[in-house]
């Protein structure tokens, strides 16, 4: 539990007034954001992303899909190939090594490989977060995903990609998939000279 002490640190060590109000408004707008006050389905059994998403990861080296659980508090999940996120904050965090160990996990690097998956359990969890206080919940680190959307009563998925928000319409009788995976070759401006 965080207390009010642990916040007013996070703040004023914060070199500039200016980073300072940017960490306050960024964590007021994570507070309300839509999907965090999406409308409870009528049904309490069919709320949550476990009844919508499925994860499937591809470690390194490994040709096979592994299905990985996504913990019941999370409300929402992102998926890093770089260690930044809204606005330059990290929120897969330093990781100490022996915790690194234990999740079978290594230290993220926007070179590694490697794609970071993390969730955000509700409002002020991800401004926490985005407040650089405390680190988001670790799902996996993947050489590839796949989500897997089911629609059930839902139309569409909210989604974003580097910051561009969409929907993604689902199909109540058809998953509907969506993959990300390192490209053998990356794209490259070069100087025409």
């Amino acid at each position: 539990m965080l207390h009010e002490s642990q916040v007013s640190h996070t703040l004023t060590g914060a070199t500039t007034v200016s980073e300072r109000s940017e960490i306050l408004i960024y964590s007021g707008y994570s507070c309300k954001q839509g999907w965090f006050f999406t409308p409870c389905s009528s049904d309490p059994s069919l709320r949550g992303l476990k009844n919508i998403l499925r994860i499937h990861i591809k470690k390194v080296n490994c040709s096979d899909w592994e299905q990985i659980p996504i913990p019941a508090s999370v409300r929402s999940v992102v998926a890093l190939n770089l260690p930044s996120y809204g606005s330059g904050r990290n929120p897969w965090g330093n990781l100490k090594p022996d915790y690194l160990e234990k999740k079978g996990f290594v230290e993220a690097h926007a070179d590694d490989g490697l794609l970071e998956i993390f969730g955000l359990k509700h409002g002020w969890h991800a401004s926490m977060v985005m407040a650089e206080v405390i680190s988001a919940k670790h799902i996996a680190q993947a050489s590839a995903i796949r989500f897997e959307l089911r629609g059930g009563e839902w139309k569409e998925a909210f989604m974003q990609m580097d910051g561009e928000p969409w929907k993604q319409p689902i199909n109540k009788d058809f998953s509907t998939f969506v993959e990300m995976k390192r490209v053998p070759f990356q794209s490259v401006m070069v100087h025409g000279d």
